[in-house]
């Protein structure tokens, strides 16, 4: 458990922000934090939630794992980009 700054953008948003996360916050977790700063502000909120995607250099991130678990696998600096958008709807038809 460790504090770890990053910068997230919702996309859609024009404005980056520094978040503060944790190593043991899941992908799920991190991408609230970087949305509570632009959904329902710059970013219409939707009617129903489909949840979040963060994307870390182009690449979905599993919602259920850690920060840590990538720190382990690959280097990531302090202050890493990450993207946030909302969750694709699978198999919807309109």
């Amino acid at each position: 458990m460790a504090p770890f700054p990053i910068t997230g953008r919702f996309i859609g948003d024009f404005v980056p922000v520094l978040v503060a996360v944790d190593t043991d916050d899941t992908w799920d977790q991190i991408a609230r934090k970087v949305a509570t700063h632009s959904v329902g502000r710059r970013v219409p909120k939707p009617k129903v939630s489909p949840g979040y995607d963060v994307l870390v250099d182009g690449t979905v991130m599993t919602a259920d794992a850690t920060l840590g678990e990538l720190l382990g696998t690959r280097t990531i600096p302090p202050l890493q980009w990450v993207d946030v958008r909302f969750r694709e709807q699978v198999g919807s038809d309109g």
